[in-house]
């Protein structure tokens, strides 16, 4: 799979490069697995320090970026058709991956900073537009070393320690070891939420700004203590965003499945031939199947990369609708909703994921049912499962 932005941010279609409001833009590049690099950045404000933290690279290992470079401009509102840049563009390196940061004016506190990748090609320069807001209270960060970890999970056993919080005392560190259930239906009218008083399976501290690792997979919330409302949430994982081991693949079957297959494929464990033999009679003869696996589980890894929260990629709504029903052919963004439109022959109409934030993500976003949408969800289901997308 190639990788692709691991972080929830805003991106644009490539542009000649002219006066353009953000609000008109179509960002359905946003999730777009063909995209050339992978560019992963956060916004610190630690200390009253306002930072611009980035990562970009090849999406593959035969890409580059030569004719490639960076250049962050801010802006009032997304309304602003142009916006003052800061400072010269940032060349790329063309073969290795690069790294850097960009301080922030305070007087930019509450707008808009934009970070533009920007291609210089034989005949016109383009810019790919990524936008975030620029926040005026910290922002608890988790650092691996001396480098904010640019994503919303770290790996087992990682040294991390976590800025942004008070620092005349230890924090505290809460760890969930629960199944988070995966998204309902776009039809049904129950939503897979998670509820602002979870019971932690265990909790320690860490003293401020001291580095510790971790080596439960799992969902972990760092407070200054448990009435705080203010924390960070970052999830502890192996070889994710893949899915690569067996005892893995069962759960993202759960959308495609009836109930007893997916008992039978939870019960099948690590035994392949349980697996195959389930996923077999599921579509029919074994080239289907091959189709399947390989085209399936590369959404269920995309996802992951995409929209990983508190819980996995996968099983939000947004990974669900990304997963059966694909890249839309349009993404609106405005502050508190995304709207995908779908125009092709499976499926054509809007769907609407607004903001729904919560401790555990500030970032969460909840689709809007609908019945009428339970015909498109059982045709695609279909689809899927006669490896006929």
């Amino acid at each position: 799979m190639q990788k692709k932005i691991y972080t929830l941010l805003f991106l644009a279609s490539a542009l000649i490069i002219q006066a353009q409001s953000l609000r008109d833009l179509n960002y359905n590049y946003l999730y777009n697995p063909s995209e050339k690099f992978i560019l992963k950045w956060k916004i610190t404000n630690l200390d009253k320090q306002l930072e611009l933290h980035y990562s970009i690279e090849a999406s593959s290992e035969t890409g580059t970026l030569n004719g490639f470079s960076l250049q962050v401009e801010i802006r009032n509102s997304l309304a602003e058709k142009e916006g003052s840049n800061i400072g010269e563009e940032i060349p790329i390196d063309p073969v290795n991956k690069k790294t850097g940061k960009i301080n922030l004016d305070s007087s930019t506190v509450g707008k808009f900073a934009v970070l533009k990748v920007i291609r210089t090609g034989a005949t016109a320069k383009t810019a790919t537009l990524f936008y975030k807001p620029i926040p005026a209270s910290s922002t608890p960060t988790l650092f691996k070393e001396v480098s904010p970890v640019l994503q919303t999970y770290s790996r087992i056993n990682d040294r991390v320690h976590v800025k942004g919080l008070k620092q005349d005392q230890p924090h505290l560190v809460s760890y969930y070891d629960n199944e988070f259930p995966a998204a309902g239906p776009p039809f049904s009218t129950a939503q897979a939420g998670v509820s602002v008083t979870i019971k932690p399976d265990s909790t320690f501290t860490v003293l401020h700004d001291a580095l510790f690792s971790l080596n439960e997979k799992g969902l972990y919330l760092v407070q200054d203590d448990t009435t705080s409302s203010i924390g960070l949430a970052f999830r502890i994982e192996d070889d994710y965003p893949k899915v690569g081991k067996l005892e893995s693949l069962h759960g993202p079957m759960i959308y495609i499945c009836t109930k007893l297959e997916y008992d039978k494929v939870k019960a099948a464990g690590s035994d392949k031939a349980k697996f195959d033999k389930v996923i077999l009679n599921i579509t029919g003869n074994s080239d289907r199947a091959k189709i399947f696996m390989r085209s399936y589980f590369k959404r269920v890894e995309q996802a992951n990369a995409y929209f990983s929260s508190y819980k996995e990629g996968w099983k939000t709504d947004r990974g669900m609708i990304y997963i059966i029903y694909g890249l839309p052919e349009a993404v609106y963004l405005s502050e508190d909703r995304e709207v995908w439109e779908y125009k092709n022959t499976n499926f054509k109409g809007r769907l609407t994921f607004v903001r729904s934030s919560t401790l555990f993500d500030p970032e969460n976003y909840v689709l809007i049912r609908e019945k009428k949408l339970s015909d498109t969800w059982y045709l695609m289901i279909d689809l899927w499962r006669k490896a006929r997308f």
